[in-house]
């Protein structure tokens, strides 16, 4: 997977390592909900105890940000 220079320095800036990346890659069956641009997927995955949100796009390829899912994401995550 590419990572963005933007979410290369997120990822730095909030804690998130490529190996927690590599675990929410690695699951079965990953769970993709829209973002609002056209092209980008949202992914909501628990790490260690802590829900994020990763932005990425439609084909997986590429990961444009990530950040601490916001309380309606994680509740949605737990409900699938």
């Amino acid at each position: 997977m590419n990572i963005t220079k933007h979410a290369f320095e997120r990822m730095r800036e909030r804690g998130f390592t490529v190996e927690m990346l590599g675990r929410v890659l690695h699951r079965k069956e990953i769970r993709r909900g829209p973002s609002k641009r056209d092209g980008l997927s949202r992914i909501v995955a628990e790490v260690d105890g802590v829900y994020w949100t990763l932005i990425v796009t439609d084909d997986l390829s590429t990961l444009v940000t990530v950040r601490r899912a916001h309380e309606d994401e994680v509740q949605d995550a737990k409900e699938d």
